[in-house]
């Protein structure tokens, strides 16, 4: 972890809700929150019947557990129960070194204690706003005009201040698939005629997803498990389109705890040029001296 965030080009992170957890209570996992709703739809499944769902499927059958007459969203209750979690030391820490460094942040988190850390103000595109998917909007202390190399906290999956945003079923990821597909290769300005004609801005060269393609990465606070299937499929594009780009590839660092890296996913990464990386404990990564640099 240390000889990442010390090299020269320093990376991108990209963060799951580890960073909550540590540190944290109980109440910062997702899985307590689904169980938490499935408590309140009066939905009891045995061990066996949710093992066999993914949290995304789990999810989207929670939804259809929802009566028909409570107009109420289970994104705005899922929201709701994330309300009371608050930013810890590490929050601040390591957004400082993203701060200092001038490298972006992506977190597949709904809640704002990254950004509340440092007190940042959200800021939105001067045209083309929406709050089902708010691609385009940041957290930062300043407007950004290169997502690569700026200083910003981007919600890849959604923000808990715009309900309609949160992507939580496989539905939802499933929405998102289709829209950055349609960024990536059917637009007359996609990312993939740009990349062949040398250069150039394309539909998403203002969101995440600019980061997600162009920056060296490191990743941690997430299993990246097979319930990722939006962020997977990112990154088996960022592994093709780097096939045609006349660019050298960038790094991409997968950091996980000693016991966490399973052979199968070793596997599975590797063949998108992905480095696993483990640590002996999680203080190995949140509390690293490296984020002082």
């Amino acid at each position: 972890m240390n000889d990442i965030l010390t090299r020269k080009e320093k990376p991108a992170l990209l963060i799951g809700n580890g960073i909550n957890i540590h540190g944290g209570d109980s109440t910062s996992s997702w899985v307590g929150l689904l169980g938490a709703l499935s408590r309140q739809q009066g939905l009891r499944l045995t061990a066996d019947e949710r093992k066999e769902m993914s949290n995304t499927e789990f999810f989207d059958i929670l939804d259809l557990a929802h009566p028909r007459e409570d107009r109420s969203s289970l994104q705005s209750e899922f929201c709701d129960l994330m309300k009371g979690w608050r930013h810890t030391v590490h929050h601040e820490t390591i957004t400082g070194w993203a701060h200092r460094h001038g490298r972006p942040i992506i977190t597949v988190n709904f809640d704002e204690n990254l950004s509340r850390s440092k007190q940042l103000e959200l800021f939105h595109p001067k045209k083309g706003f929406t709050d089902f998917y708010p691609w385009s909007s940041y957290f930062s202390d300043r407007r950004v005009d290169d997502p690569r190399s700026e200083f910003a906290i981007w919600h890849a999956h959604g923000m808990m201040k715009y309900s309609r945003s949160i992507r939580l079923g496989l539905t939802h990821y499933m929405g998102s698939v289709q829209r950055a597909r349609s960024w990536v290769y059917n637009r007359k300005n996609s990312l993939r005629e740009v990349i062949k004609n040398g250069g150039g801005e394309w539909h998403g060269s203002d969101t995440w997803l600019e980061v997600i393609f162009f920056c060296p990465i490191v990743i941690f606070g997430f299993t990246f498990g097979k319930d990722e299937n939006f962020l997977r499929w990112l990154f088996l594009e960022r592994a093709k389109l780097q096939k045609i780009t006349p660019e050298p590839p960038k790094k991409i660092w997968f950091v996980v705890k000693d016991d966490e890296g399973s052979d199968s996913r070793r596997l599975f990464f590797k063949r998108l040029g992905v480095e696993f990386v483990t640590v002996p404990d999680y203080p190995d990564i949140y509390e690293n001296e490296a984020w002082q640099s």
